[in-house]
This record gives C-alpha cells, sequence and structure tokens, in this order.
C-alpha cells in the first residue's frame, strides 16, 4: 500500500512540475490608465486587450479598474504587440507597443467622445469584455477554444472567474448562485446542466450581473451568470444514452434526452442499475449524464461508503414552458413540472457493538446482528406556477407523493458485562408493510412599493400552504427475551399492528409595511416598520389496532392498552412586530459602507390537544412566550478590492413537549429501548448568540474569500434523557426537565485560488465544531456530559488547462464524550480520510483518472480499522464530435473496501461494520446525441420564405 501511494504521489508531483514548465520570453508586464481625452478623468470599466500583431491572436484582456488604471502580466518580451481599448459612447483606440525588458509604462490612453469604431487598425478584433449597463459581458467568439469545447470550458478561461474543485463557481471572489440560459433556469437551474451540455460554439455572450435581493440596501445582492445563446442556436437537444456490465453480474444503464425552444424545455430520464447509483429526483439524473461530465472528482462513481446492496430503478421527466420567451428583467410568466418514478431494492448485514457506561469501570456491550432487505416504490410530481410584473409576484404550486414499502428485518443481540459474560440474549423478526400518501398546496403572492413610491404603506406579502397526509401500516413483530442470570424475566412477543394516520398542516404568514412613511416625517420615516404574522395549524389523526398471540388459542387476541384511537392538533401563533434601519455612507466608485440594525419584538401563543381512548392520553397545553430576536450588520464594499461583512444576531425559540413525551403508549416489545412519558414536562427554551463574518476579494484573478460564524447559547428546562439500566441491558428512558445545557458551535471555510495562465492551484479549509455539555440522568445520579463533535476537512486542487487536473483531501471526523457525575471512561471515536484523485485529458479523445481513498477509524474498546478503496477508469471518445464513449472501469481495486458505523451519544458508543459494494470492473458504452440550432436545411427554407 505505501508503495502504491508512493509511486501515485510521485505520478501528481511530476505531471505538476512538467506543467509548471514557462517559456521564459512570458515575463513582462504592461501598465497605465484609460481618461476622457476632454475633460481628463478615469475611465473606469474599460475594455483593454493585447494581441500578438503576426497573427493578430489574443493574449490577455482585462477591465480598468474604479481609477481607470490596468496592469498586465506576463506578456512576450521582444514581440510586436498591439492594445485595443474601446469604452461604450467613445471611440475606440489601437496601440502598438515592444516590450524590450521586464516592464512598459503605457501611460495615459485617451479616448475621444463619439462613434465606437477604431480607425486605422488592420484588423478589427471583437472586445472580449465590456460593460453594458451594470452587466458585465464576454463575447465568446473573441475567445479561441477546441471545436468540441462546452461552456464551461468557456467560464474557464474568463477573468475573474474561477471553478472551485467542488464544482463551485465565483466571479471576482462572489459565489455564483444561478446560471441563467438566455434568462431563464436550464433544466431544473442546475449549473452542470447548462454549462456541460451546451457547446461553446453556440455561445454569444456571457453576461454577469448582481441581482439584488434587497430594495434599501444595494449591496444585499446576488451574483447571476446568464449564457446568451445565438439567435440560430437557441433551440436543439441533447442527452445520454448509456449502458454497461461487468464481473460479479454488476451492470448500469441510463438514458436521458432533452427538447429545448426559446418558450419551451422538456427533458426524459431513466436509470437502473446494482452499483448503489441511487438518484434521489430525475434533476439528480440529468445531472449525471452530462456531455462534458469528466474530472478529477469520483461524484459520477458508485457510492462504496453505502450500507448495503442497492438496485434502483428510475425514470421521470422535467417541464418548463415560459410564457414570457425573451429576457426581461421586470417580467416572468413560468410553468415548471417534474415527475420521478423509482424503485429500490436493498440489503443489509450489520454487525454492531454498543458500550454503555454505567459509572466507574462498570459497563455493558451488547453485540447486534441484523439482516435487513428493504424494497421500496416511491412517486414525486410537482409543478409551479410563477408571474412576475414590476415588483408584483404571484405563484401556486402543487405537489403529490407516494411511498409504499416492505421490509424484513432479522436482528439477534447479546449482551455482556465488563468481565465478557453473557447476561441476556434477544431475537426479534419484523415484517413491515407500509403505504402512504401526501398531496401539497401553497400559494402566495406579494408587491414590493417602489422607492419613494407612496407614503401609504403598499409592501405586503401572503403565503398559504396546506399538506394533506395519510398513511396505513401493517407490521408483525416478534421478540424473545433470555435472562442468563435469571430465566424468570424471559419474556416472548408476538404482535401484530395495524395503523393508520390522517395528518393536515396548514401554514399562513403575513407581511405588512413599511408603515413608518405613513406613520412618521423627516428621520424616522427612515425607520423601517413592518408587520408580520406566522400561524402553524396541523392535525394528527391515528388508530392503532395492537393484537398479541395467545398460544393456548393460536390466535391473536385485542391489545386493549396499545390499541387506541387519537386526534392530536397544535396551534402555533407568532405576530410580531419587525423594526429596521439602515445607514450608508459612500464615495461613487470607490466605496460603499452600510449599517443595517433589526428588531423583532415577537409573540408565541402554542397550544396543543389530544383526544384519546385512553384517559391519560387526554391532554391540553397553552402557552405564552415572549421570543424576541435582534441582529446588527456591517458591510464594507471597496469597490475593485474587496467586501466585508459582519453581523451579530439574537435569537430566542422554544421547543414545546408533544404527546409522545408526555403520554406515550409504551411498547415494551424493544425491552432494550423502552421510553415512557413525563406529564410535568415544561417548554425548553433557548437562547442563541450568534457572529459571523465573510471577506471577499473582488480584484481579477486574486480569488480570496472566507467566512464564519460562532454560535453560543444556552436552553433552559432542556428535555434530558434519565435512564436506567438493569444488568440484562435492558434500558428505560423518560424525558426530564433539566438546566444547565450549553453549546458553542464554530464554523468557516476559507478559500484561495492561485492563477497563472494556464495553471491554476486551489486551497480550501472547511471546519465545524461543536461544543456542548447536556445534563442527563443515568442510574439515579445526575450527570452532564461534555461532547465534542468535529468535521474538517482540507483540501487542495491544481488544474493545468483543461489537459490535467489533481486533488489531495484530508478529511478528519471526531466525537468524544466526558461525564461529570459519574465515574467512567470517556466515549470517543475518531475518522480519517486521505483522498488523492488525478485525470489527464491525454488527446482530445482519451482521458484517464483514478482516485484512492485510505481510510482509518478508531473507537473506544475496539482497535483501529483501516482500509483503502482505489478505482481508476479509461474513458475514449470517437465518432464526429466526440459523441459515442467507451469507458473500462476497475473499481475498488485493492478489494478492501468496508462500511463503518461509528456513532456516539452521552453515556453509550456504537461502532460496527455493514455489507458494502466491493470490488468489481465495467466496460461502459455511452451515445451523446445533440444538436444545438437549426439544420442547414432548414435554414434554407428559412430565408427563402
Amino acid at each position: 500500500m505505501k508503495r502504491l501511494l508512493l509511486l501515485f504521489i510521485l505520478i501528481c508531483t511530476a505531471a505538476v512540475v512538467f506543467s509548471q514548465k514557462k517559456d521564459s520570453t512570458w515575463k513582462a508586464a504592461a501598465n497605465g490608465m484609460v481618461r476622457d481625452s476632454v475633460h481628463n478623468y478615469a475611465l473606469p470599466a474599460a475594455t483593454l486587450a493585447v494581441y500578438l500583431v503576426k497573427d493578430s491572436s489574443l493574449i490577455s484582456y482585462q477591465l480598468s479598474d474604479n481609477f481607470g488604471e490596468f496592469h498586465f502580466k506576463d506578456l512576450p518580451v521582444n514581440q510586436s504587440l498591439r492594445i485595443v481599448v474601446s469604452y461604450m459612447g467613445y471611440q475606440s483606440l489601437a496601440k502598438k507597443f515592444t516590450i524590450s525588458g521586464n516592464e512598459i509604462d503605457l501611460k495615459q490612453l485617451n479616448l475621444e467622445r463619439g462613434e465606437n469604431s477604431l480607425k486605422g487598425i488592420e484588423v478589427i478584433a471583437v472586445p472580449p469584455v465590456q460593460m453594458n449597463g451594470d452587466t458585465l459581458e464576454f463575447n465568446a467568439d473573441a475567445f479561441r477554444l477546441d471545436p468540441i469545447a462546452q461552456t464551461e470550458d468557456l467560464l474557464r478561461v474568463l477573468p475573474g472567474v474561477t471553478f472551485w474543485g467542488d464544482g463551485t463557481i465565483t466571479v471576482n471572489g462572489k459565489e455564483v448562485r444561478s446560471v441563467l440560459v438566455d434568462g431563464k433556469p436550464f433544466f431544473g437551474g442546475d449549473k452542470r446542466v447548462a454549462t456541460q451540455n451546451i457547446p461553446k460554439d453556440a455561445v454569444d455572450k456571457i453576461q454577469v450581473y448582481q441581482q439584488n435581493k434587497n430594495r434599501d440596501n444595494p449591496l444585499d445582492s446576488v451574483t447571476e451568470v446568464n449564457i446568451k445563446l445565438k439567435a440560430n442556436k437557441r433551440m436543439g437537444h441533447f442527452g445520454k444514452v448509456s449502458a454497461g456490465y461487468g464481473s460479479r453480474e454488476r451492470y448500469e444503464a441510463d438514458a436521458s434526452i432533452n427538447f429545448f425552444s426559446p418558450k419551451t424545455q422538456i427533458g426524459f430520464v431513466a436509470a437502473s442499475n446494482n452499483i448503489n447509483k441511487d438518484a434521489a429526483d430525475a434533476n439528480e439524473l440529468l445531472r449525471n449524464s452530462t456531455f462534458k461530465g469528466v474530472g478529477a472528482g469520483t461524484e459520477y462513481q458508485s457510492d462504496f461508503s453505502m450500507q448495503g446492496i442497492s438496485r434502483p430503478q428510475s425514470g421521470g421527466f422535467v417541464f418548463q414552458h415560459d410564457f414570457i420567451p425573451d429576457r426581461d428583467y421586470n417580467k416572468e410568466n413560468r410553468l415548471n413540472a417534474s415527475y420521478f418514478l423509482k424503485n429500490n431494492i436493498n440489503d443489509q448485514v450489520r454487525n454492531t457493538q454498543t458500550v454503555t457506561s454505567l459509572g466507574g469501570d462498570s459497563s455493558l456491550i451488547r453485540d447486534d446482528r441484523s439482516n435487513i432487505r428493504i424494497n421500496n416504490t416511491a412517486q414525486h410530481f410537482q409543478s409551479r406556477y410563477d408571474k412576475r410584473q414590476d415588483n408584483n409576484r404571484f405563484y401556486v404550486g402543487a405537489a403529490f407523493n407516494s411511498n409504499t414499502t416492505q421490509s424484513n428485518s432479522r436482528n439477534e443481540s447479546s449482551v455482556f458485562n465488563t468481565a465478557r459474560v453473557l447476561q441476556s440474549t434477544n431475537q426479534s423478526v419484523n415484517d413491515n408493510n407500509s403505504d402512504g400518501k401526501n398531496l401539497t398546496l401553497e400559494i402566495g403572492t406579494s408587491h414590493q412599493s417602489r422607492m419613494y413610491e407612496s407614503r401609504r404603506p403598499r409592501d405586503y406579502e401572503i403565503n398559504y400552504s396546506f399538506i394533506a397526509a395519510n398513511s396505513n401500516n401493517d407490521r408483525w413483530q416478534q421478540t424473545t427475551f433470555n435472562s442468563i442470570a435469571n430465566p424468570a424475566q424471559n419474556k416472548l412477543f408476538d404482535r401484530r399492528y395495524n395503523t393508520s394516520s390522517n395528518d393536515t398542516k396548514q401554514h399562513l404568514s403575513l407581511k405588512w409595511g413599511d408603515l413608518s412613511p405613513w406613520m412618521f416625517t423627516g428621520n424616522l420615516s427612515r425607520l423601517s416598520i413592518q408587520l408580520q404574522n406566522n400561524l402553524d395549524v396541523n392535525t394528527h389523526g391515528e388508530k392503532n389496532e395492537v393484537r398479541d398471540k395467545d398460544p393456548a388459542k393460536d390466535n391473536y387476541v385485542l391489545n386493549q392498552y396499545l390499541t387506541n384511537d387519537s386526534r392530536y392538533t397544535t396551534i402555533n401563533e407568532k405576530p410580531a412586530l419587525n423594526f429596521s434601519r439602515t445607514f450608508n455612507k459612500g464615495l461613487e466608485n470607490r466605496y460603499n459602507k452600510t449599517v443595517t440594525i433589526d428588531a423583532s419584538a415577537q409573540a408565541q401563543f402554542y397550544q396543543l390537544q389530544n383526544y384519546s381512548d385512553h384517559a391519560f392520553q387526554n391532554l391540553s397545553r397553552s402557552y405564552l412566550k415572549f421570543v424576541p430576536n435582534a441582529g446588527i450588520r456591517y458591510q464594507n464594499n471597496q469597490y475593485g478590492d474587496f467586501y466585508d461583512t459582519y453581523s451579530l444576531n439574537f435569537a430566542a425559540t422554544n421547543d414545546y413537549p408533544a404527546v409522545f413525551q408526555l403520554a406515550p403508549l409504551v411498547d415494551s416489545s424493544n425491552l432494550y429501548y423502552i421510553r415512557n412519558g413525563n406529564a410535568t414536562l415544561k417548554p425548553a427554551e433557548k437562547r442563541v448568540l450568534t457572529f459571523s463574518m465573510s471577506h471577499y476579494t473582488v480584484r481579477t484573478n486574486r480569488d480570496f474569500n472566507y467566512n464564519g460564524s460562532v454560535s453560543a447559547g444556552i436552553v433552559n428546562n432542556s428535555f434530558a434523557d434519565s435512564s436506567m439500566t438493569d444488568k440484562e441491558g435492558r434500558s428505560s428512558y423518560y424525558v426530564v426537565n433539566a438546566d444547565g445545557h450549553q453549546f458553542l458551535s464554530i464554523s468557516g471555510n476559507l478559500n484561495k485560488a492561485f492563477k497563472l495562465r494556464k495553471h491554476q492551484l486551489q486551497l480550501s479549509v472547511n471546519i465545524f465544531d461543536n461544543f456542548s455539555r447536556t445534563p442527563n440522568s443515568i442510574g439515579g445520579v445526575w450527570n452532564k456530559s461534555d461532547n465534542i463533535n468535529s468535521n474538517n476537512n482540507l483540501r487542495v486542487y491544481y488544474s493545468y488547462k483543461d489537459i490535467f487536473n489533481a486533488s489531495f483531501n484530508q478529511g478528519f471526523n471526531w466525537y468524544k464524550s466526558r461525564r461529570h457525575g459519574i465515574e467512567g471512561n470517556d466515549l470517543s471515536n475518531r475518522t480519517y480520510v486521505t483522498a488523492f484523485s488525478a485525470s489527464v485529458n491525454c488527446t482530445r479523445r482519451l482521458s484517464v483518472s483514478s482516485n484512492v481513498n485510505f481510510n482509518r477509524n478508531t473507537s473506544t474498546g475496539s482497535g483501529g480499522i483501516n482500509y483503502a478503496i482505489w478505482n481508476a477508469n479509461a474513458a475514449y471518445r470517437f465518432m464526429k464530435g466526440n459523441n459515442f464513449e467507451l469507458k473500462l472501469s476497475a473499481m475498488d481495486l485493492l478489494h478492501q473496501n468496508t462500511s463503518i458505523i461509528n456513532y456516539g451519544y452521552n453515556n453509550t458508543l456504537t461502532y460496527g461494520t455493514a455489507n458494502v459494494l466491493q470490488q468489481y470492473f465495467m466496460a461502459t458504452v455511452s451515445w451523446f446525441p445533440r444538436k444545438f440550432g437549426k439544420s442547414e436545411q432548414a435554414k434554407e427554407t428559412v430565408e427563402e420564405e
């Protein structure tokens, strides 16, 4: 293993060193400034492009900064160059120059007002980038790429645009939240569906702009990218048909075909496999069948971490119709729909060990062995209509889900004391058949008046949703419990359950305001005041019929205690008065700073009512609480330099006890875990203070961003477990109120990209650490557990053009629990994952990739478990347009894949293994039918008409 790792590192290092060799003649720089020739003021965002005179090839390009300055690097020495400068409303300027040393100062390039034309220039080049109002536009034809390049390849060469190793796209440091095509979402709106399927030669322009979300705060915006297609490329189709077969009778097959026009998009997908590729919806299948779905990542491979072996079969469609075919910032009229059907059979074999600390050196160890088969069929349909006219919005949506499950499980358990002396055994059999359906309806409307449109409060937002659900469940459970020390404690349960339930959930949200211009004048009118109310009404009706087998009569008789008819209703009403004030300070083209203060005076009325055949479950509780929240946010936008945000927020919330905590029907058939009720429970009161910050560097090709947050909170009257465990390992739990629950959460990430012409190196660090002190009672002794949950990750990603890319990932997960109040050993587990991956596009047609994961897991009371997963594949594209692909895959080459079960809570720690997908080899053939634009014959017909 060490030799394989060393060989892999050497190959990657050699590739990086080789790819970083650079022509020493490309090391010069050119600086200067763009100004108005008459008024002598700077022209920010002017387009500058440098060309080689001998062949007019584009070398570099950029926009001038807010001071009109530009700085070109990595230009050739002793070569005749031409710089072309253009700016809307001005005549373009061209100037020849040659760099003989390391740097040249072009000083001031003065533009004259007039027509935007180049005078006296032999070759008129398409400007690669320009500003069109508030929109940054890149002209696709100005970039020479491979004939089969996709939009993703185009985006990678644009200044300020970075493709991160995890698939995130940033423009000048800010994350791109959506990628549109001709101003509309493209087949569900996932970035990859658009960027990895649309060819570069179909693109006219790439547009980047900020979409404001808050009228009163211009800095509260998100970055969007719009792919504008050429006029003759706005309709077409694309898709994938693929089939593969391999060793151990492993197979996979999937297909998708998608049609689009200026108004309508419709796509059909289907998939079947037995290699743990399990899609959640139709959009996920679309994302995994793109034309350019290659790279150093492992997203398109089997899920080797999934427990059991899955055999999913699925299919569906996506649909979108735009009644307004052309992009309009102020209008939207769109209908969406999707349908997905999936059947999945999953077989699992699990072996786990649970350690329960009882104080001191005393503990119980339970070994569990389980065999589980789950056969699930699910359907999902959803549709939504959206209409927007200026500042008015309206939407209506519907969704339908159905789910049918058949499951069978067999479990054997053995409990030992600290000396590994057997205390008890338990065998259980469960057969379950269930089906459920739910229907969701939602409708909403809103209006946001223009600034200073009227002194009367016209802003409003209304949202209503309704969910109706029903389910039926038939279950048979047989449990045999044997006590080694006391056979009188032996028990046998043979029980049948027939359960049906009906649920309704209603939510109504109302917002009205701004009220301040109506109520005040002068400075007070700038204080935003809004009325808000949220109302939730939920009902749950349940009928349980439970029967136990009578051995004497060999039939099943009614269990009067567990048989029940109940109806549970909760009402949650939260009226609020929201206050907000934003202070602005800025200098045009230099900076903008804002401070926003928010506060919400909110009350909460909560009521629960339960009616049951059992008198002790007839409950009625009413609560009235004050749950305020407040925050302050500071934003600093230094144009062309950086963008910072700092915020501090306080929030108060309450958790209310439910019937299953107050007065449950206790089913004692699961002898190792019996949950009791507590009718005296009070609401838990949570108070949280959160500080967060973010930084984005917006300089071109200097991607650096980080963000982080720290949350600290206390919970009074928290819901805590009180448990009693006997020597046979049977635990009885009930919930109690306890003070002293405290927590601290720290999270953040840092991303830095280094770009040097055709090379890119990325560094990403992600951390999440949660520290908590939770009170509980163990064996009648009050205890406080100090818990640590840590999940940290480091990733390094390197790419050279579109030829070579590699990544290194180091992950670390850690759980630890230390108790105060009872003596006992600390419980902890650690998981380390080290991953390497690399891919090489050897030619335009041949690509080779490989990845290896090294996994190590350690737990209290067990030795370390180590295993590695090494995968490799080679893909060859052929035929015109590379539309056919032959792929050879070798998965889990070392045949070591293992599933680790590892989790802890308070005084228990569980670890073990489950069956997983292991080594297989497969050959896959794929065809990518694609056509963007009309055929030549169709074009001629149109021209004749």
